[in-house]
């Protein structure tokens, strides 16, 4: 199975040497990636399982093209990296986008397209997770500044690590002022409003809230 704690400490390790140095030998990560392509994924049985498994990757990869691919201030150099930059994965072919939308929100539209991610008779379909966890977008980690931080994600403590990575990010990313009745928060919480449900900019409490979605900073550094 492939190894998520070796994955993420080796990528941490060069992710850091990349920012310091401006240079870096990616292949270090780079066998990581390659041999994703051999994964079974139909072990992954259990929600929990597939959450843990595919934000690591994700993040990993993520990470790993920015070295890669020689990003050196933001990751609007490449904007489209999330929608064509692809890898093996079990026998598929997965964007960053994939994963996102079409694996752990459960195949469903992204914020910016018209259409599901993958189509009724994509295979992809069979390893998505059944029940959306809002908590995701909190984990999920774009290279940005803006994003959540960069963390590592274990099937027995995953509840407790996303609880954690939801707190995290709320405590600097949504502000409440109850004074004068405003909010200012990233705009992932625009984004994803239909994922949070009833909760954040959607909260009964905050009706009549000014909201102020503060810019998403994509620098790398």
């Amino acid at each position: 199975m492939f190894d998520h704690e070796k994955f993420s400490r080796d990528l941490k390790i060069m992710k850091a040497y990349y920012l310091e140095q401006g240079s870096s030998d990616a292949q270090f990560v780079g066998r990581h990636i390659h041999g994703l392509s051999r994964i079974d994924l139909g072990a992954l049985k259990t929600d929990t399982e597939k959450k843990a498994f595919w934000i690591n990757v994700y993040n990993g990869l993520t990470n790993y093209w920015i070295m890669e691919k020689g990003i050196k201030k933001s990751m609007l150099e490449r904007p489209l990296l999330v929608f064509f930059s692809k890898i093996n994965i079990g026998g598929h072919q997965y964007s960053l986008d994939d994963i996102e939308h079409g694996i752990l929100r459960g195949n469903l539209r992204s914020p910016i397209k018209f259409w599901r991610q993958f189509s009724d008779k994509d295979p992809r379909n069979s390893y998505k997770v059944k029940k959306l966890d809002y908590r995701i977008h909190f984990a999920l980690n774009c290279g940005g500044k803006s994003c959540p931080a960069l963390s590592f994600y274990t099937e027995s403590k995953l509840d407790e690590q996303l609880n954690m990575a939801e707190e995290n990010f709320a405590g600097q990313e949504f502000l409440v002022n109850k004074v004068s009745k405003t909010i200012s928060c990233s705009k992932l919480y625009k984004l994803y409003k239909h994922d949070f449900a009833d909760l954040y900019t959607e909260k009964a409490e905050y009706r009549g809230y000014k909201i102020n979605y503060r810019k998403y900073d994509f620098s790398i550094k």
